[in-house]
């Protein structure tokens, strides 16, 4: 859709999102940004609202926009993460090719952190809108047009080991609700080919976490490739397609499969396992039983103050929170949030805007079978100055949607 399409009622209701959101602090402030949102929710003025709203609450507090500037991605996933750019569609759509079936996403989640894994995924799609905004034309239809994307997920290879390790399953509605409640409008259509029939199971995990709009730019099909290569020429020229998938582009030495562009992924190396192996030697230890949690204070006597954490868990994970005593409220400072501490040790810092308690919070309350033995070192460092969170200013991207877990 375009501004141009709108009819008198929506650009009425388009100037009242405007006025409704202008304390927004926006990535874009144009109206086709805005009109996003109110395709998304059928031109609802409050639900669009309430969505963007809590959009921009999620990009503020996990510093989204630093994404592309400040996070350095672990070398597993630039190396085994099979997805790219390789081009666009008829219709000027950003396209995407991910060969989700050729990924080991067992030894990746073994290699990398989670929140690792969903922030490259995030770093992908900030990607493509920073590409859209450095060269419009190329990219939308016309100045007023949502600018979409296309993607291709190639399922060759896909085989129960996707779906049986759980992590891996987890990510993927992760990522599904991610999509949902911050990009909406993003994806014009999504080819899946080479599906088998235990592909549907997964499907049939992933759909209800769906927008229904979603769901209907789906196009499935099985590995009769005359089939979708039809369909994707249908939709993408063929010199903007890899051989490969029925196209004529082929990397500078000829490879059919355009690997400079998209990875064929592949079995991860052990060596790049995180070994969970993690020294005590100045930690103290805390156990925490089934179903409950600890919290440890810490007064912090000048704004300015950093403090400090590095824990680790002996066996699985425990959710982690910072938060200041304000009266009898607790203010949330670091977000709540499951992280992966027996596969490495967790380490950050904040920078104490206030004087007071800071509370660190261990929480395994959502484990009911089994307690948890966690090693820490918290420090309060009243000499720092401000530093930088080494990339923890977005470990927690996934913290709002633990809940259901």
């Amino acid at each position: 859709m375009n501004l141009g399409q709108l009819n008198n009622d929506q650009k009425t209701v388009l100037k009242q999102f405007r006025e409704a959101v202008q304390d927004c602090k926006l990535p874009e402030s144009d109206d086709v940004y805005l009109l996003r949102w109110l395709v998304a929710r059928d031109f609802d003025l409050v639900k669009a609202e309430k969505m963007l709203r809590n959009s921009m609450e999620w990009r503020r507090k996990y510093k989204v926009d630093a994404v592309l500037q400040d996070y350095e991605m672990p070398e597993v996933l630039t190396k085994y993460f099979a997805a790219g750019y390789i081009g666009v569609d008829k219709l000027n759509s950003y396209t995407v090719v991910v060969r989700y079936g050729l990924m080991d996403l067992k030894g990746i989640l073994l290699s990398a952190k989670k929140r690792d894994y969903l922030t490259y995924v995030i770093e992908i799609v900030e990607r493509s809108f920073q590409r859209v905004r450095n060269d419009p034309k190329k990219f939308k239809r016309s100045p007023d047009a949502i600018a979409q994307s296309t993607v291709i997920f190639d399922m060759a290879g896909f085989s129960m080991r996707h779906i049986t390790y759980k992590p891996a399953l987890d990510t993927a509605i992760q990522l599904v609700q991610l999509y949902e409640g911050n990009y909406p409008e993003l994806l014009r259509r999504v080819f899946i080919i080479n599906a088998p029939k235990i592909f549907s199971v997964l499907f049939s995990m992933l759909k209800p976490f769906m927008h229904e709009k979603t769901r209907h730019k789906i196009q499935i099909f099985s590995h009769d490739a005359k089939q979708w290569k039809a369909a994707l020429l249908e939709d993408i020229d063929a010199d903007q397609l890899p051989v490969c998938y029925g196209g004529t582009m082929t990397d500078p030495d000829g490879n059919p499969n355009c690997i400079t562009k998209v990875s064929m992924g592949g079995e991860v190396p052990k060596s790049y396992y995180l070994n969970g192996k993690s020294s005590t030697n100045d930690k103290k230890c805390l156990s925490i039983s089934s179903g409950s949690k600890e919290h440890l204070e810490f007064q912090v006597k000048n704004a300015g103050t950093v403090l400090k954490w590095d824990f680790h868990s002996e066996e699985s994970d425990i959710a982690f929170a910072v938060y200041r005593k304000q009266g009898n409220e607790m203010i949330p400072v670091v977000p709540h949030d499951r992280v992966d501490c027996h596969m490495s040790p967790e380490e950050g810092e904040i920078y104490c805007d206030y004087a007071g308690v800071y509370v660190v919070e261990f929480d395994n309350s959502f484990s009911y079978l089994r307690s948890k033995k966690i090693w820490y070192s918290i420090t309060v460092d009243h000499s720092s100055k401000p530093v930088c969170l080494n990339g923890n200013n977005l470990d927690y991207l996934d913290a709002e949607i633990q809940a259901n877990q």
